[in-house]
């Protein structure tokens, strides 16, 4: 028996609340996107293996399900393709859930999704990742409970994106300043945002991005987008340094928008930003345009233009 598994990444909008004053915190915002990809491939097998990119992380995640759930057999993973790492897709998410819907396949542990990401730890401050694995599209997440940390957050929300939005990704060539594993370190060192703040971003999304997406609207979801990516701008300066992670970032996001981009933000901690757009051609001219910035006056950097994901990973079972 063999399984393949390819997922989609994810562009982070944003978390909505970081009070938790009402009984659940943060609540993020998110979409999946087609590239960049992680394809792995798994056969069972009497003893455990893994091979390509992250390879010992893929041991851990394998290790962690078989003893938890007393499986004697094992399996041989492959990464066949990756996501990078630390570059604002969610890569983690991507490979854990891979590992895991793959061994729960091979084994007939019947896991879901959701489990998954529980056993392996995952969706600790973000349910996006976990949700783009399993549906894709536009996905909103309600956050945690407070008396229930370690829950995945609930799927508030969830939309398919028109075809003809792409997202224009630019990723600097600069070294990303905080990841995954320095985040929890970060959100310790900030003081709750005023509930101003918070209720300008749940407006913002509420009242913004659903109902735009719902009946289409590019612009009004481009402008409600850029809007929460904003919204706590100052509030990050005491981790970021700045309104984003890094000058390059920011410098890339106002080039993007100049150049007529409907909306644009940061992903999580960067440094991969994006701005929307409409249409094959306009995007490829975005893309094409953002790549020459990126690679100008000192620059190093790659662009790419993408379609949003509307199904989520797509798994393939041979007997």
């Amino acid at each position: 028996m063999r399984v393949t598994i390819t997922t989609p990444s994810r562009l982070h909008f944003g978390i909505v609340d970081m009070r938790g004053d009402l009984g659940r915190i943060y609540g993020s915002v998110g979409v999946a996107i087609e590239k960049p990809r992680l394809v792995l491939r798994a056969s069972l097998r009497k003893t455990i293996s893994a091979s390509g990119p992250r390879s010992e992380r893929v041991l851990g995640y394998m290790k962690t399900l078989l003893g938890e759930h007393h499986v004697k057999g094992g399996a041989q993973l492959e990464v066949i393709s990756d996501i990078p790492e630390h570059q604002g897709f969610g890569s983690g998410t991507q490979l854990a859930l891979a590992v895991g819907v793959a061994v729960s396949r091979l084994h007939d542990l019947n896991l879901s999704v959701e489990e998954i990401a529980l056993e392996l730890s995952r969706s600790k401050h973000s349910g996006i990742g976990t949700y783009a694995f399993a549906r894709g599209g536009f996905i909103v997440d309600g956050g945690h409970s407070t008396s229930r940390p370690n829950a995945v957050p609930p799927l508030v929300f969830r939309s398919d994106v028109p075809r003809d939005w792409f997202f224009i990704v630019g990723v600097p060539d600069i070294a990303q300043r905080i990841n995954g594993t320095s985040e929890a370190k970060a959100f310790e060192r900030l003081e709750p945002p005023p509930g101003s703040l918070v209720g300008e971003a749940a407006r913002r999304v509420l009242m913004g991005m659903i109902p735009a997406i719902i009946e289409g609207e590019i612009e009004a979801f481009g402008e409600a987008m850029t809007a929460l990516d904003s919204t706590f701008g100052e509030y990050w300066l005491k981790i970021q340094g700045g309104r984003y992670s890094h000058p390059a970032i920011e410098v890339g996001i106002n080039h993007l928008k100049e150049a007529g981009a409907y909306g644009v933000g940061q992903s999580s901690w960067g440094p991969a930003f994006y701005g929307l757009a409409k249409g094959d051609k306009m995007a490829a001219e975005l893309a094409a345009d953002l790549s020459e910035f990126l690679n100008s006056g000192g620059r190093r950097g790659e662009a790419f233009q993408v379609p949003v994901n509307n199904r989520g990973a797509e798994i393939k079972v041979e007997n």
